[in-house]
């Protein structure tokens, strides 16, 4: 019986998917086939080829008579030199099981012919009719299905935790008050347009060609904007001389000759507007393509002053100044707006072409343990600051509801004053007054002073930030996630001594430390090494590093267990320590739950990390260890930095691998960048979005108010006909008084922190 061919189990299985019912009882007609060579086919590949075509039998089966399902298995080979053996008998339902042979059909050298048993594979799939795992060669069908339950259990917890989590965060949802719920849905909108971005529609520019651009047009704007502010100061000065009494030509004193002296205005407009072009042309652009900008109301602002002067022209009403002299010192502040904030941006792309793998800063929004960090990683290339860089800023967004609002007011108001006082022509002047105080300076002026200084400071860090909208982004984190790196950088870890407290050498002692505490680019594996090198020692590996909380790690070195760790480490692990132990910064070496040396290291703080922790700690960005060094702790850096207890926190232990990795913040937009890694220029960024934020929303909030009140104390007097309070000297005056504390908020931000 040692020579059969196929195991019952299979037949049976194969029965079973024809739609057969097997019986166990009849082992009698099934033939044997006997071994006549020693060559022979493999009986796996023919179950392959036979498990295939299923259900193309099947079918074949169903529309077959009971007689031909019936028949007898024949098989022949044409044109060999061997002949395999027929099998006579029937297999008829019921059989018993056959015991197993050697498995194999002797090797033919012929070929199948069309008409032999040579089983099709048309199909190459598996029957469904079966409800079982098909049984596979050399794989336990056990195995598989405990497998697929095992992912099925998985499957089935991950979605349970899932409704949990979705079920206790609609409880909190429920429990909030409804600003708290305000709140979170603003925050979501906004996290769904930035997954709606789509990325392919921003450009990325070079960094090298773009600074190139940048530096050429600031130094250009600064060139034509200076033209412009000597045609302003020419028209002030023509438009206050008469009032104030001082020297000016017959000819261009206004009560006397009214032609002239407006022409002349209008002459040096229309020339301060051909030097603006640019100015002039994106107002106009973005006018058209539906979003309104600063630019803008200049624009209008110069336009009403044109057609104001064309009324007092045309209909000889010399009753109110023409305003050209205010709408070109808004195209000045305008001009000078645009020349700072190339110059920020020049300083931004220059510090990103300075590496191709900088730093990027990210400010991620943790919802495990629900507050904002700033956290930095390396970052693959320069893009994706690139990208956030031609993104619509908070400025942008600001002016696009700020200017049509503006527009539409002063264009409502001037036609109300002009049907009070049943006169068309009134509402050009109308018009012109209001529009020119419809744009203050600190509105025009709000963010390019600022964004130029900021970016000077951190381009001496080797750093940037994208734009007024990310440093907000990185105003509203809480914490900073610091490194080893980050608090103790090169050189600042010493080894003082080496204890031996076994048989083992001191070079011995540092290989197995240095071999564990060699991964993830610890500063203290980085000495360890170091030491190894000086000591003319032969490096191990480990295997199996494990990290643990309680502060230390473990590996396997050859035959022997290697620990690793402090000695509450060691105290918690129940390990006894020597009598002559020392509390300070001591790594301990444990071999084969043996102690078998004591390393002495000292700690040093450097200057630059303690002014960075102690400058996120005045700005309210505190810092939070996320370190693999198990000698770090809170309490250390506190002591050592002389930071108040409690200001200093640290990441959960079994969180740390999943904060220190890139993908913890997968779904967030780069905000900053540095090109040279640390704690002082990180801690400068944090500083310098708290600043540039701070400086923004004075700046638009002096401007708002200024621009609201000069529109409707604009509109009151047009309305009743009060020229003599509306003259373009007023409102200069009015325009500059307004700009004071604008300069001074600018002003602020070069000082130096």
């Amino acid at each position: 019986m040692s020579d059969k061919l196929i195991d019952t189990q299979e037949l049976n299985d194969i029965r079973r998917m024809l739609g057969e019912e097997p019986n166990e009882d009849n082992l009698s007609n099934i033939p044997t086939v006997e071994k006549n060579n020693t060559d022979s086919f493999d009986l796996n590949d023919i179950l392959a080829e036979v498990s295939g075509v299923v259900d193309q039998t099947k079918k074949s089966t169903s529309s077959s008579s009971p007689s031909q399902r019936s028949q007898r298995v024949k098989t022949r080979m044409s044109g060999g030199t061997a002949n395999i053996p027929r099998i006579t008998g029937t297999i008829q339902p019921g059989t018993g099981r056959i015991s197993t042979g050697t498995g194999r059909i002797p090797k033919v050298n012929g070929r199948v012919s069309s008409d032999s048993g040579r089983v099709s594979q048309s199909t190459g799939r598996f029957s469904q009719a079966s409800q079982r795992i098909p049984r596979i060669p050399g794989v336990d069908p056990m195995e598989v299905e405990m497998n697929m339950r095992k992912m099925a259990d998985e499957q089935a917890r991950h979605l349970k935790q899932l409704a949990t989590e979705a079920a206790e965060e609609q409880e909190r949802e429920r429990r909030m008050s409804r600003k708290e719920r305000r709140k979170l849905e603003k925050e979501r909108r906004m996290e769904n347009e930035r997954m709606l971005d789509k990325e392919d529609e921003i450009e990325i520019r070079n960094p090298r060609e773009a600074l190139k651009y940048c530096r050429r047009r600031a130094k250009n704007l600064a060139r034509r904007s200076l033209l412009v502010f000597i045609l302003a100061v020419i028209a002030i000065y023509i438009t206050v001389a008469s009032g104030m009494g001082l020297p000016l030509p017959s000819m261009l004193k206004y009560a006397e000759h009214t032609f002239l002296t407006v022409m002349t205005m209008m002459l040096l407009e229309f020339f301060a507007m051909f030097i603006g072009l640019d100015i002039v042309g994106n107002g106009i652009y973005n006018l058209l393509k539906g979003r309104p900008d600063r630019s803008t109301l200049v624009v209008f602002s110069l336009v009403a002053s044109l057609l104001h002067g064309m009324t007092i022209i045309l209909f000889k009403n010399n009753a109110w100044m023409p305003y050209c002299a205010v709408s070109m010192v808004l195209l000045f502040a305008q001009m000078q707006e645009e020349k700072s904030l190339m110059s920020g941006r020049y300083r931004a792309y220059k510090a990103a072409a300075l590496g191709d793998r900088p730093t990027g800063i990210y400010a991620h929004s943790d919802t495990k343990d629900r507050t904002r960090r700033a956290v930095k990683y390396r970052m693959h290339s320069v893009d994706n600051f690139l990208r956030e860089m031609e993104r619509t800023d908070t400025v942008q967004v600001f002016e696009r509801i700020y200017t049509p609002i503006a527009i539409l007011a002063s264009i409502a108001f001037s036609v109300m004053a002009a049907v009070a006082a049943k006169d068309w022509v009134r509402f050009f002047w109308a018009f012109s007054a209001i529009m020119s105080i419809s744009a203050p300076l600190g509105i025009l002026c709000s963010f390019g002073t600022s964004y130029k200084n900021i970016s000077r400071k951190l381009l001496s860090e080797g750093a940037a930030i994208a734009g007024a909208n990310h440093a907000q982004h990185l105003c509203k984190t809480r914490q900073a996630v610091m490194r080893d790196s980050d608090f103790y950088p090169a050189g600042s870890i010493v080894i003082d001594e080496i204890k031996n407290y076994g048989n083992y050498t001191t070079e011995k002692l540092l290989a197995y430390a240095s071999s564990v505490t060699a991964n993830n680019n610890l500063e203290i594996g980085r000495v360890l090494a170091e030491a190894l090198r000086e000591q003319f020692g032969r490096p191990v590996k480990a295997n199996n590093i494990v990290y643990y909380e309680s502060g230390g790690m473990s590996a396997d070195i050859g035959t022997d267990n290697v620990m690793v760790g402090t000695a509450a480490f060691l105290s918690k692990l129940g390990i006894s320590q020597p009598d002559e132990y020392t509390i300070s910064n001591s790594v301990y070496v444990v071999i084969n739950s043996q102690i078998a040396g004591e390393i002495v290291m000292s700690y040093h703080p450097t200057a630059q990390t303690y002014g960075a922790i102690h400058t996120m700690t005045r700005v309210k960005k505190y810092p939070v260890i996320s370190a693999q060094d198990f000698n770090i702790s809170p309490a250390m850096v506190e002591s050592m930095f002389e930071v108040k207890k409690g200001e200093v926190g640290s990441i959960d232990a079994q969180r740390i691998d999943e904060v220190n990795n890139i993908k913890y913040v997968q779904n967030d937009k780069v905000s900053a960048l540095l090109s040279k890694d640390g704690a002082m220029p990180f801690a400068i960024v944090l500083q310098s979005a708290e600043r540039l934020v701070t400086s923004l929303k004075a700046n638009l909030f002096i401007g708002t108010v200024a621009g609201i009140a000069g529109m409707l104390l604009m509109f009151y007097l047009t309305y009743k006909g009060a020229a003599e309070a509306v003259e373009p000297k007023n409102v200069l005056i009015y325009l500059l008084l307004w700009y004071l504390p604008t300069f001074a908020v600018n002003t602020s931000t070069k000082i130096s922190y």
